[in-house]
């Protein structure tokens, strides 16, 4: 059994591959993956940490506003297709599973003209483009959100699935590894103090600049209160260690770190929020302007599940102020611990890899 996965340019699209194939491995523990992303993304380092073999290509990513690198992207995506079409005829993958990300589209494509069958996932509400570009070679969908079922081509418009049921709804999946973390093994490794709560910063694997500005500027009074774990994103450090901030550009041991985090700031990525809802993590969330993050956020917000603050309107003094008021206030910490780890199943991952291993087993070919 070989399975290609793809995702990058950011950790968000490569973590509920990993979680896919460590499901994966339970049932088929001889299955061979093979991780293709990025140059320039974390995605390199996630594979190395799981023991993962990756290859780089080169994709074009196609934003939704005007930028001159729109012209250079369908040259980069020309480029990676024929960079994906060896890697599929060297690796011979019975499945490839993607997650959204920009570098998938010539992969699956290539997938597609090679009829390897192509299974997709949906992370955030609002459908990604890549996999609005991708949807006709797969021959499953499963998204996060049961609003999303309909965000996909099924059985309707102008063309015609072998399978009524393409999109499924399975949740995001998550990284059981996660959980294996201890506040002991924490303390030692991140070199803690034990007469402070723990701050645990995620600006995201390519990091956040406006978290990390708003981090820097509320250390003075903000380590008065807490310790800080940070991560910052590859080469993004802002400042040196003292005795209660610890920035690193990237943390390897993230399940000591969750373990250990009595509040959690981050931006409103679903791998994030997925890892805080299996978790059970009281979660301050800052989600990025004018994105699908905002979607998601929203979807915070309306089940009491997540703070949520508005980017333009935070400032240094009230964030520090609320991680103070968060801090003593058990009763609202209790209400968001319960309330995100209501917010989507805790299985998906399983759910996923069932589809996939019948995907490869059936060779189904692409669903139009």
């Amino acid at each position: 059994m070989r399975i290609l996965l793809v995702g990058g340019g950011s950790g968000g699209s490569v973590a509920p591959l990993l979680a896919v194939a460590e499901e994966i491995k339970k049932t088929h523990p001889k299955a061979r993956f093979l991780l293709v992303g990025s140059k320039s993304g974390p995605e390199k380092n996630m594979a190395a940490k799981a023991g993962m073999p990756f290859v780089a290509i080169a994709a074009g990513k196609l934003r939704r506003y005007f930028s001159l690198k729109n012209l250079v992207s369908p040259l980069l995506t020309l480029a990676g297709f024929y960079q994906a079409f060896k890697i599929l005829k060297s690796f011979k993958p019975d499945c490839v599973f993607g997650a959204g990300s920009f570098v998938q589209v010539p992969v699956v494509w290539a997938a597609w003209f090679l009829s390897i069958p192509v299974v997709l996932h949906q992370q955030d509400i609002v459908p990604s483009l890549a996999n609005k570009l991708c949807q006709l070679a797969a021959v499953k969908m499963t998204v996060s959100f049961r609003d999303s079922l309909k965000s996909f081509s099924s059985n309707t418009g102008l063309f015609y699935t072998k399978d009524h049921h393409k999109v499924v709804f399975t949740g995001n999946p998550f990284r059981q590894e996660l959980k294996a973390g201890t506040k002991e093994k924490a303390a030692k490794f991140f070199n803690l103090r034990s007469d402070l709560p723990t701050l645990l910063v995620l600006g995201g694997g390519t990091g956040a600049e406006f978290i990390n500005k708003l981090i820097q500027k509320s250390l003075p009074q903000l380590t008065k209160t807490v310790q800080v774990i940070h991560s910052t994103g590859r080469g993004k450090s802002i400042s040196d260690k003292t005795e209660s901030y610890h920035p690193y550009e990237f943390i390897d041991h993230m399940a000591e770190a969750y373990a250990v985090a009595d509040i959690v700031v981050a931006r409103a990525g679903l791998s994030t929020i997925t890892e805080l809802s299996n978790l059970k993590k009281v979660s301050i969330i800052i989600p990025m302007p004018e994105t699908h993050q905002q979607d998601n956020s929203w979807h915070l917000l309306q089940n009491q599940a997540a703070i949520i603050l508005t980017q333009n309107k935070v400032t240094s003094a009230g964030f520090v102020g609320l991680i103070r008021k968060l801090l003593f206030a058990g009763d609202v910490q209790a209400m968001l611990k319960e309330n995100i780890g209501k917010i989507m199943p805790h299985n998906s991952a399983e759910k996923i890899s069932e589809i996939i291993l019948k995907s490869a087993l059936n060779n189904e070919g692409p669903a139009i």
